[in-house]
């Protein structure tokens, strides 16, 4: 395992997030590229309460690649009004 995942593995392990969940984002992370990983690892570290919204929006992901289309706009429309949300408090 290359040394950045091996230093987002400590993070997510220490997460409060579920085994189950830890394990499948263990599992997904090694497919991403090592600048996008060293990125996840620069905000898990900053704000650990983002690993808990990317395991949301990965389980999200992951379901919507087995259920289809109706899951997909749900969530777009819930990422939209997320950002708007954001763009509100700026």
């Amino acid at each position: 395992m290359s040394e950045v995942l091996d230093k987002i593995k400590e993070v997510i392990t220490s997460s409060n997030l579920s085994p189950d969940d830890q394990n499948d984002l263990l599992i997904f992370l090694p497919i991403l590229p090592k600048e996008a990983l060293q990125d996840l690892l620069a905000l898990f570290k900053g704000n650990p309460k983002l690993i808990k919204s990317f395991n949301e929006d990965f389980k999200a992901r992951l379901d919507i690649l087995i259920d289809g289309k109706n899951k997909w706009d749900k969530l777009i429309a819930q990422e939209e009004e997320i950002l708007n949300e954001e763009d509100s408090f700026n």
